[in-house]
């Protein structure tokens, strides 16, 4: 395992490194929550977002590639900013009645962000959602001073509440 893992939450030049941003997201949120900068997970996410975007066209038949972006690029931002509203409310539902949504929204754009990366290969669904909810969780342990429990709930209540909104809208349209 990384030895360097264990360190203090951020090096002292203010950089944090690709491993500790993959491997270790508790790192990364105690380092950037010590420093304030937590907005800089929305800078990471919009870069995700995009590349998953130009990444998911490259797979589309020639005549559809900007459209199959498009929807992939407004897909990737609706359901990030779902999951943020979604999850705030789970987390409220668990106890965390001073969690703000701006403590949640970072959490949501981290998950989002690193698993958006590697999400546009087909296949990887059942190895990036599983990774993507629990940077989400830890994000919520972490910045909302939730136990592991809590947290995990909170994660658990928001991925029903997605399911049930989605087949909801489904059982609506008649799918």
């Amino acid at each position: 395992m990384d030895t360097h893992l264990n360190q203090d939450p951020g090096p002292k030049d203010g950089k944090i490194g690709v491993t500790a941003v993959l491997l270790s997201p508790s790192r990364v949120y105690c380092a950037l929550a010590a420093r304030g900068t937590l907005h800089r997970l929305l800078w990471g996410l919009s870069g995700a977002v995009l590349l998953h975007g130009l990444m998911a066209g490259m797979l589309a038949p020639d005549g559809g590639r900007a459209v199959l972006g498009t929807v992939s690029v407004f897909n990737a931002l609706g359901m990030a900013l779902l999951s943020s509203l979604l999850g705030w409310m789970a987390l409220k539902a668990v106890g965390a009645r001073r969690v703000r949504l701006a403590t949640v929204v970072p959490c949501v754009a981290y998950g989002f962000g690193v698993t958006l990366l590697v999400s546009w290969i087909p296949g990887a669904f059942w190895y990036t959602e599983p990774w993507k909810w629990g940077v989400i969780g830890t994000g919520f342990k972490e910045l909302g001073g939730l136990s592991g429990r809590r947290a995990f709930a909170a994660v658990g209540f928001t991925l029903v509440a997605l399911v049930a909104l989605f087949k909801g809208i489904f059982m609506l349209q008649g799918v």
